[in-house]
C-alpha cells in the first residue's frame, strides 16, 4: 500500500497518505476510509462476531473492500475462507466473475485483465449490487508486484510479463482507487475515448 500510494500521487491527483493506516475489523477507525484493503494467504484469521458484523456494516454503508490473494492462484485457502466470510456478512451475494467492461478496467487506465505477480486467472471476482463493486477478490497476488524491500527494489519477480507485467498490475491498482474512491463517474464511453485519444496510454 506505501508504494500503491506514491504510484497515485506521481500518476493521478489524489494525495493518499504516505503511510497506510492499519485497522481491526471491529475498530470505529473502519469507517474512515472507503476502501479497505485485505492481503493473505492461505486462512483468514477469525474476526469474531462484533468484527464480522461491523464488515457487514462498512460495506453497506458504501465502503469497498478489496481481498488480494498473496499465494497468486497456488492455494485456494484464502479464496476458500474469502467465500466463506462473505456468504456470512452478505448471505445471497456471491462472488461472481467482474465482466471485461465493467468500469473497473477504465475509472483511469484501460485495461484488459487484472494481472499481478502472476497471471493465473484473468479475471477478478466481486460482489456486486446495481454494478457497485462492494467487494473484490483478486487472486493473481496485486500485493506482490508492487512490494518493495528496505532497499527499495522489488521484492517478487513478476511471471510470466516481466517488468510489464508489473507495469500493468500497478495500473490496475490504480484503477482501483480510482474506482473506491469515484465509483463510476467515467462509465461514459465517450470520456473513455477523450481520455485514450489525450493520453495516448495505447
Amino acid at each position: 500500500m506505501r508504494e500503491l500510494a506514491s504510484e497515485l500521487r506521481l500518476r493521478t491527483r489524489l494525495e493518499p497518505l504516505r503511510e497506510p493506516s492499519t485497522v481491526a475489523a471491529g475498530s470505529p477507525a473502519l469507517f474512515a476510509t472507503p476502501f479497505l484493503y485485505v492481503a493473505g494467504e492461505q486462512q483468514l484469521p477469525p474476526l469474531g462476531d462484533a468484527g464480522e458484523a461491523q464488515l457487514g456494516r462498512f460495506i453497506d454503508q458504501g465502503g469497498m473492500i478489496v481481498f488480494d490473494a498473496a499465494d497468486g492462484g497456488a492455494d485456494p485457502g484464502f479464496e476458500r475462507d474469502v467465500q466463506a466470510l462473505l456468504a456470512r456478512i452478505l448471505p445471497g451475494s456471491p462472488l461472481t466473475p467482474v465482466a471485461r467492461d465493467h468500469v473497473l478496467y477504465r475509472s483511469f487506465y484501460v485495461l484488459d485483465e487484472p494481472v499481478g505477480r502472476t497471471r493465473a486467472f484473468n479475471h477478478a471476482l466481486g460482489v456486486q449490487e446495481e454494478g457497485r463493486l462492494k467487494v473484490l477478490l483478486v487472486r493473481n497476488d496485486l500485493g506482490g508486484a508492487l512490494a518493495r524491500g528496505p532497499d527499495g527494489l522489488h521484492s517478487f519477480p513478476c511471471t510470466p510479463g516481466g517488468p510489464q507485467q508489473r507495469e500493468w498490475a500497478t495500473r490496475f491498482a490504480v484503477n482501483i482507487l480510482l474506482y473506491a474512491t469515484c465509483t463510476d463517474y467515467k462509465a461514459d464511453r465517450a470520456h473513455v475515448e477523450t481520455l485514450l485519444r489525450t493520453r495516448r496510454w495505447r
